[in-house]
């Protein structure tokens, strides 16, 4: 919406304005042309993205080098298609059997959750297709509990893109004051959440392997919070 504003913005002052913005300084225009720049490049999340998965930045710079250097038509091309072969390639690697162990970790019972904690299971790939949608229902949960769980026992593997926004996600939740844990996470997207500074702004004292360990572990922090009050 922004940039259908500037575009119109630009447009009226070409049509209506032309002949006293030819009388602005070059030296004005250029100081304005390098903060747009500066804007647009969004260095942050370019290395943000460079912590990721070595895929993710094989993707990344080829897109990248092939904008500088080529075209910008041809790199979003190739790096929409080198997204899909490695979005290909993480599906399959899901199709594999793995021993599963079976404990505690099957409560459903969630009447039984203390006041106060909030429950959110993400169910599925947390990939650039679901990043968006899965991370914009987690910003609005946490406001109505001081702490929530949030589950990923069935979060097979992130990419870049939704370590970028799940991870925005979670500082707007901590900014309201609200504690988060994390239970069910396995391996491979832990080392992906240590990678992307998630697994520091969280706490690693807030990561659990099962939910009946994160479901003590929020229950104390929830009485906690209620004796300091």
């Amino acid at each position: 919406m922004a940039g259908i504003i500037h575009g119109i913005t630009l447009l009226l002052i070409m049509l209506f304005f032309g002949r006293w913005v030819k009388l602005i300084p070059m030296a004005s225009l250029a100081g304005i042309l390098i903060t747009v720049a500066y804007n647009m490049s969004e260095w942050r999340t370019f290395s943000s993205i460079l912590k990721g998965s070595v895929f993710d930045i094989l993707v990344l710079l080829t897109t990248f080098f092939l904008t500088v250097l080529v075209d910008l038509t041809v790199a979003i091309e190739v790096g929409v298609v080198l997204s899909a072969i490695l979005f290909m390639k993480r599906m399959a690697d899901m199709g594999k059997v793995i021993p599963t162990r079976i404990d505690s970790d099957v409560i459903e019972d969630y009447s039984k959750v203390p006041k106060g904690i909030g429950i959110y299971e993400i169910s599925g790939p947390l990939f650039f297709a679901s990043a968006k949608e899965y991370c914009e229902v987690l910003k609005s949960v946490g406001f109505d509990s001081k702490l929530i769980i949030i589950r990923m026992r069935h979060v097979p593997f992130v990419d870049a893109t939704g370590l970028h926004n799940f991870k925005g996600a979670l500082k707007i939740l901590k900014d309201s004051e609200t504690k988060i844990v994390l239970s069910g996470v396995n391996d491979t997207v832990c080392e992906d959440l240590k990678k992307s500074g998630i697994h520091e702004m969280v706490g690693k004292d807030n990561i659990f392997s099962t939910f009946d360990l994160a479901l003590a572990a929020a229950t104390e922090k929830v009485a906690q919070i209620g004796k300091k009050k």
